[in-house]
Parts: structure tokens; sequence; C-alpha cells
């Protein structure tokens, strides 16, 4: 750990699409917080959502290497963010993971219909049932581990709730129905 120098601090924002990412994010950062959603670049800059995947993938490594605060958001659905945890930690960086978890996962396939009715982004249904449960996976079997303090909350309502809360050795179960469905999720995820 570093002597006398404070720690760079990453905060991620995960989940399957229609969770509620960048809803979470607004309300939890600070203004002016630094935030990199792909979602965010295409519609700032009108660029295929290939390209503004691969300019927040270029902004994460950006920051860092600067040893920035900043924060982002990503399905977790690939492996395409492993080697950036790992020179998070490489780094030193404090992890600080926020998982966000629907269930069923209809109820994201309609809001994402919701939100396009209002101007927003589509995913393909198949699309949004792949994720969903390698994303589940993928947090819960690999990007965890990497993360200093995690929370999977539960945003099924207009109100969220912590399901797990853990750190880099322990966890602990707040709700046990909600922990037994993410679980289910997990292990139907196609490897």
């Amino acid at each position: 750990m570093r002597e006398g120098v404070s720690v760079p601090k990453v905060i991620i924002f995960a989940g399957a699409n229609g969770s509620g990412k960048t809803t979470l994010a607004k309300s939890v950062l600070d203004k002016g917080a630094v935030f990199i959603n792909a979602d965010g670049i295409r519609d700032k800059e009108r660029i295929s959502p290939l390209s503004a995947g691969k300019k927040s993938l270029f902004l994460i490594q950006e920051h860092i290497r600067a040893g920035d605060n900043f924060s982002f958001e990503t399905t977790m659905s690939g492996l395409t963010l492993v080697n950036n945890f790992r020179l998070l930690k490489k780094q030193e960086y404090a992890i600080v993971i926020f998982y966000l978890f629907v269930h069923p996962v209809e109820l994201l396939i309609e809001r994402i219909k919701e939100r396009v009715k209002k101007g927003g982004h589509e995913v393909l249904p198949e699309d949004v049932i792949r994720r969903y449960y390698r994303s589940a996976n993928n947090f819960w079997n690999l990007y965890r581990q990497f993360s200093n303090e995690w929370a999977i909350i539960n945003n099924n309502e207009s109100r969220y709730r912590n399901i797990s809360v853990g750190d880099k050795n322990i966890f602990q179960v707040v709700d046990n129905q909600e922990f037994s469905i993410f679980e289910e999720v997990t292990k139907n995820a196609k490897k």
C-alpha cells in the first residue's frame, strides 16, 4: 500500500441492461465526478455502440494510468474488463462495485421497451437475456474478487435494497430470499 499517499478510488456500477446503473450513478456520485458511460458517449458524440464501447475502454485505461478517481458502468457480461481490473489492482486502486440485480429478466426487457418509448436506446431481448445470466455469473465468480468493497442491490422497485454486501475477505447476506434468486441466476449462466 502507498505510504502517506491517498489511494485512488474507482466506483463501478454494474448489472444487466435496464437494471438502473446510470440512474444509481447519478444519485450517488458528486456533481462533476468522472463517470464513463458508453451509452452517454454514443449519444453525445453520435457514434456507433461499438465505437462508444471502445472509447469508454480507452478512457478507463487513461484514468487508471493517471491515477484519477473515477467511475464507470458496465454489464460485466463479458471478459473485456479483466485486464483493466488487473491494472486497477496493480495501481493499488480501492475498487468499489455496486451490482444492480433485477429479476425476473422479463422486467428488464419491459424497462428497456419503456426507455425506447421515451427516446432511449434499445437492446434486443435476446441480448438482454444472454447478458443477464453472464453478468451475474461474471460479477460473482470473477470481478467481485478484485474489489475492496461490493454490494448486490435489488432494484426491482422504486427503492434500492441491499441483498448482500462484502469486502475482499468476507460477505454478509442481508436478504436470504433475494440472494437465493441471485445464486440461481449465476448457476444458470451459459459458460
